[in-house]
């Protein structure tokens, strides 16, 4: 595989062997095999075509939902980090109000034994 880029190959030629074809992206397998090329023809050779307008477009609409998803994940991760956060918070808050019951509950035993005592005086 090539590198990733915009890189002039040779041995791919389209039907007019007067216009030579770029790569735009490749990828390889985790043995180092090419497994997927996009090819197209240089920019120059036809820019004027409707279809290269087409695609140009099209590559601007990917490119802008790219950064749609990238700014929708980094707001993801934010906010994923603040329900961490009050998660830890919520479960603190619980362990502090049940030793507050408990410790009421407490509080009435012994109030409850010290009027009973008192009762029986």
């Amino acid at each position: 595989c090539q590198p990733l880029g915009l890189l002039l190959l040779d041995s791919v030629l389209p039907a007019n062997p007067e216009e030579s074809w770029q790569v735009y992206s490749s990828a390889q397998d985790s043995e180092g095999r090419c497994v997927c090329t996009v090819v197209a023809p240089q920019q120059s050779m036809c820019s004027r075509d409707a279809r290269t307008k087409q695609l140009r477009q099209l590559l601007e609409k990917v490119q802008n939902m790219t950064q749609s998803i990238q700014v929708l994940d980094q707001r993801t991760q934010r906010d994923l980090q603040y329900v961490e956060k009050m998660e830890v918070q919520l479960r603190g808050l619980e362990t502090k109000f049940r030793q507050v019951e408990e410790n009421h509950k407490q509080n009435i035993a012994k109030q409850y034994k010290v009027q009973s005592q008192i009762s029986s005086h």
